[in-house]
């Protein structure tokens, strides 16, 4: 009975090995596709840039790129989903070493600039999807909103708004710190080497230090 049934185990097991390759692979290929498209489309926009040149530049046919992702706009949309993910757990970890929320989310911004192709895709694309036909628009105008209510939620976390001037709430602080950090990325894509972009965001923190929880 042994005998009969170890080239079926024999073969089980061959087959989920090859299967465990055969997603290793697939996930390397899906993963070097999202990063090429992520640096072409910081470069050139979404509207500019094809699916062939993505294809190209990774080495394989448009109808690979369209195995893993069915149209352009959802390779958009992943691209977009893959950036925040890495924020998001950025911000995770920098808090775990004992950051403040607020502190966390600065040094997540020091991150990004380390890549300026990064803010520079994020610059274009939330431009280009203020359009409401763009494959993006309706990602952004959700990402803003839960981005909004993410940072009021690290404001309370930080700083204690009882001590805040009169018409200063957690919700005007929060606008402060996104519009600071997107207008400062928008001005600083243009020349890098102007200013540096997460320290201005953190001086802008030590304004809040009277304010700040023990």
């Amino acid at each position: 009975m042994t005998k009969d049934t170890a080239p079926e185990a024999d073969g089980t097991q061959s087959a989920r090995r090859s299967g465990r390759a055969t997603q290793a692979r697939g996930a390397a290929r899906r993963r070097e596709i999202l990063d090429t498209a992520m640096s072409l489309f910081s470069v050139g926009g979404f509207n500019t840039v094809s699916l062939a040149d993505i294809a190209n530049e990774v080495g394989i046919t448009q109808a690979g790129i369209l195995h893993y992702f069915p149209t352009k706009a959802a390779l958009l949309l992943a691209v977009l989903q893959e950036r925040e993910a890495r924020n998001v757990v950025s911000r995770q970890e920098h808090q775990q070493r004992g950051d403040s929320p607020l502190a966390a989310y600065v040094e997540t911004l020091a991150e990004n600039d380390r890549n300026p192709e990064l803010v520079q895709l994020f610059v274009i694309l939330a431009a280009e999807s203020t359009a409401e036909g763009h494959p993006g628009h309706d990602w952004f105008v959700q990402r803003n909103n839960n981005l909004m209510k993410t940072m009021v939620g690290l404001v309370e976390e930080t700083v204690d708004v009882s001590k805040l001037p009169d018409g200063v709430d957690a919700e005007v602080v929060a606008r402060w710190m996104l519009g600071l950090a997107h207008g400062l990325g928008a001005q600083w894509v243009f020349d890098t080497s102007a200013f540096p972009r997460a320290e201005h965001v953190r001086l802008f923190l030590r304004l809040l230090e009277p304010y700040m929880r023990p």
